[in-house]
């Protein structure tokens, strides 16, 4: 692994000084980052707007809800379960069928809300 230059050395040094002071602004001042669409345009906002933002989003989508616990491992096993029923079953699925269906527990994920702020509002 070859070594930096000394004027690569100062660019990371100042970008990292960089860094830091945003993120601690962010975290002083309660700001969150966000990025606003795949342009790559940033926006910054409060953090009591961004959740006013998001409650206002949940509300009139009414295509989300807040849960207050995980149902992750309730539901994975449910699903497990029932592919094994099926697979015990005759004529109902292969073995292959169920094995493509299986979730896998490292990379499977509940979905969470997800929006782009508006920047021009």
């Amino acid at each position: 692994m070859t070594s930096l230059s000394i004027s690569d050395r100062i660019r990371v040094q100042r970008e990292y000084k960089i860094v830091k002071s945003i993120r601690f602004k962010l975290k002083k001042y309660k700001l969150i980052l966000r990025e606003t669409d795949k342009s790559g345009v940033f926006c910054i906002l409060r953090a009591i707007d961004h959740e006013q933002k998001v409650k206002e989003y949940r509300d009139k989508t009414k295509a989300y809800k807040e849960l207050t616990s995980n149902p992750f491992e309730a539901t994975l096993n449910k699903v497990i379960r029932l592919l094994n029923d099926l697979r015990a079953k005759p004529d109902k699925i292969r073995a292959w069928q169920q094995w493509e269906m299986v979730p896998n527990r490292k990379t499977c994920k509940l979905a969470y809300m997800y929006f782009n702020p508006k920047t021009h509002k």
